[in-house]
């Protein structure tokens, strides 16, 4: 089991392994693919679904699973702005933006592209649509600009529109991680804390309006929508290389974290949304402060789905509106529940199985570094051993 853990798990650059953060991303995904789960469920079952009141807080926090986004976001701010925290405040080597752009391109890249064009020729097939404008739309995700272009979700696959803010959030990270450059940590926390609550209260008014209405279905496909969360993920690295080895385990961040977590998911949309990042901030620091959650998040098993989570990101989605064509055949009670339950048990197998192949056999290659490098070798090395054959 240690043997395929060890060639299953995540491979990372220029630094260690950190399995909390998997573990963190176990929760995001799972959240999202259950709250797509639930969403196919309550739009395409046969019959019409009737909720109990005894399970609604269960039903709420599953409805609200579309946050593992959020916490995706924040996730991602702390792993790039860790190699610029380590130089700014710990003075260790300068990052290489020619190293930075190129990793992102080649570690998110092909998968990216590969899920679209099979993405593609299955809508081609299946769906007999139109080459030219589905062609425009595949060229529009391809270049990350589908949100700006037609300012809704891809049609290739739904789910990337998060994807092309992530990518907005990689082009600015060399200029947002100079608040690193700031020597006082009360000035620069605080600077990024201001910046947080700016954004978010900017966000909720956007919530007012017409979102897909310019100019706010234009800010609401950027970066400007979801910055709070990217801050909040640069302030946790701050905090984690400077603060966290100093701050004992605690079991007061366990407490924290189980008030903060069903907090998070529970509460209903007309929540103020500015406290959210804040609720991130406060579980993230349970689950490396805490005494249980810690334990909780290194666990193999989640640890090792969360680092698979950008291979089950691109498939779930096509997955389940794929499988539930059959699955929903087998379900004939009206309970919500028992139908969610069901279509989960059916839907999560495949979604798991279909995802870790190509985790193994697309993604995880792409981890490495290396890999440009290394295929360009073989392709050279070919024509050498196809003339030693001749020979």
């Amino acid at each position: 089991m240690l043997s395929l853990f060890s060639r299953l798990r995540r491979i990372t650059s220029g630094a260690t392994w950190i399995p909390e953060i998997d573990g963190l991303r176990f929760v995001a995904i799972f959240s999202v693919v259950l709250f797509h789960i639930s969403a196919q469920v309550h739009a395409k079952s046969l019959i019409v679904p009737v909720s109990r009141a005894w399970y609604e807080p269960i039903l709420l926090c599953i409805f609200n699973g579309n946050r593992g986004v959020e916490l995706f976001f924040v996730i991602s701010g702390f792993i790039l702005g860790r190699p610029f925290a380590r130089h700014y405040l710990l003075g260790e080597k300068k990052v290489s933006l020619r190293n930075y752009y190129l990793r992102r391109m080649t570690r998110l890249e092909p998968p990216y592209l590969l899920n679209l064009l099979l993405c593609f020729v299955a809508i081609l097939i299946y769906a007999h649509a139109n080459f030219r404008e589905l062609a425009m739309h595949l060229l529009a995700s391809a270049m990350y600009a589908h949100n700006l272009i037609y300012r809704s979700v891809s049609v290739l696959n739904g789910v990337t529109w998060s994807l092309e803010i992530e990518i907005q959030f990689y082009v600015l990270v060399p200029l947002l991680v100079l608040i690193y450059r700031i020597a006082n940590p009360w000035w620069r926390r605080g600077i990024l804390l201001a910046a947080m609550l700016l954004v978010s209260s900017f966000q909720e008014r956007l919530f007012h309006l017409a979102l897909w209405e310019r100019p706010a279905g234009l800010l609401y496909s950027t970066i400007v929508f979801y910055l709070q969360y990217f801050l909040a993920g640069l302030l946790l690295s701050d905090l984690y290389l400077t603060s966290f080895p100093r701050w004992r385990p605690s079991r007061w961040w366990d407490v924290a974290s189980l008030l903060c977590w069903p907090t998070y998911f529970c509460f209903t949309d007309q929540w103020p949304p500015a406290w959210m990042p804040f609720l991130i901030i406060v579980v993230f620091i349970g689950a490396f402060r805490g005494i249980y959650f810690p334990k909780i998040f290194r666990v193999e098993a989640l640890a090792l789905i969360g680092g698979m989570c950008y291979s089950i990101y691109l498939w779930h989605f096509f997955i389940i509106a794929l499988v539930f064509r059959v699955t929903k055949h087998l379900v004939e009670t009206d309970d919500f529940m028992v139908n969610l339950l069901v279509q989960a048990v059916l839907l999560l197998p495949p979604i798991l199985l279909l995802s870790a192949l190509y985790y193994v056999w697309v993604e995880r290659p792409c981890m490495d570094p290396q890999w440009p490098r290394k295929l360009l070798a073989k392709f050279k090395a070919a024509p050498e051993v196809s003339e030693a054959a001749k020979h």
